[in-house]
């Protein structure tokens, strides 16, 4: 029997986008999980990379030779960290961590986060919106092409949007398109490894705040964690912005979107778990009128 003390440190990853619960996660796994590093953007830690701006291009162009040093690095914070097990929730790790996944991570999880994809698209408008309005320094990078980018987004290289040349996309078509992206990314990251006995799949919009999901999803990957939670979470809501409501336009804009999208990306998104995922009727029924 493997001495529990030469295995490879569990290491945890959330499957998500941004706007996707992924702070407020990373929040109860800091207050209630025991003998666990957890972080959700690692800003300003020495040695563990955050990933977004330059890693996300560099992974959409496939230079391997500038992301895997930064991968490397990161690999490596983990590796050092004293408890047993690490946890990060950060939204960059689909944009930029997937290609090589399979070949850097041992004894990995996932916690694959899924909200509705329209209010991921809007919430995530809403906050590029707000942070332009109030001109935050340095929310976008030049990349190693001249090119200038959102540091938080994809780039709008990837193969997905190329179906839409000749279509002008509003800024919330560009993240419906992300969401539809990354949920991609995930899907094929557990099928190539066959790491699909390693995901605890959580419906943000009814299942996050629930005690009883959260105490299911430790015991899937067998942690500690306190016996009573503390539940008094950080909720990542955009300053000045009300409920996220779609609009009829939105609804026009996702139909469209939805006449030039592939089929591997509708094949995916009819089954499961996006099949049963609450509240998506509407979103469904714009996906099968085309």
């Amino acid at each position: 029997m493997p001495d529990p003390e030469s295995m490879p440190k569990l290491t945890l990853f959330a499957l998500a986008s941004g706007r996707s619960g992924t702070s407020y996660l990373a929040d109860f796994f800091s207050k209630n999980v025991q003998q666990c590093y957890s972080t959700h953007e690692p800003y300003l830690v020495p040695g563990n990379p955050v990933l977004f701006g330059k890693p996300i291009d560099w992974n959409t162009r496939r230079d391997d030779n500038a992301l895997l040093p930064v991968l490397m690095r990161k690999c490596g914070f983990i590796a050092k960290c004293k408890e047993p097990a690490y946890f990060e929730s950060n939204h960059a790790f689909l944009k930029a961590f997937d290609r090589h996944a399979g070949t850097l991570l041992k004894n990995v999880g996932f916690v694959h986060l899924v909200r509705h994809p329209a209010k991921v698209a809007k919430s995530e408008l809403m906050r590029e919106q707000l942070i332009r309005k109030v001109k935050m320094p340095f929310v976008d990078y030049k990349s190693d092409t001249g090119d200038r980018y959102f540091r938080w987004a994809l780039t709008g290289k990837e193969a997905i949007y190329q179906h839409y040349t000749g279509h002008t996309l509003s800024r919330f078509q560009f993240y419906l398109l992300q969401w539809i992206e990354i949920e991609y990314r995930a899907m094929q990251l557990l099928k190539r490894n066959q790491w699909q006995d390693r995901v605890f799949f959580i419906d943000v919009d009814v299942q996050l705040k629930d005690e009883r999901v959260l105490r299911r999803m430790l015991q899937f990957f067998d942690l500690r964690h306190k016996s009573a939670f503390d539940m008094n979470l950080r909720r990542n809501k955009t300053p000045f912005a009300g409920p996220t409501v779609i609009t009829p336009q939105d609804e026009r804009e996702i139909q469209a979107v939805m006449q030039n999208l592939p089929a591997n990306y509708k094949t995916m998104l009819k089954r499961e778990p996006y099949s049963k995922c609450s509240g998506w009727e509407t979103f469904r029924q714009l996906m099968s009128r085309n």
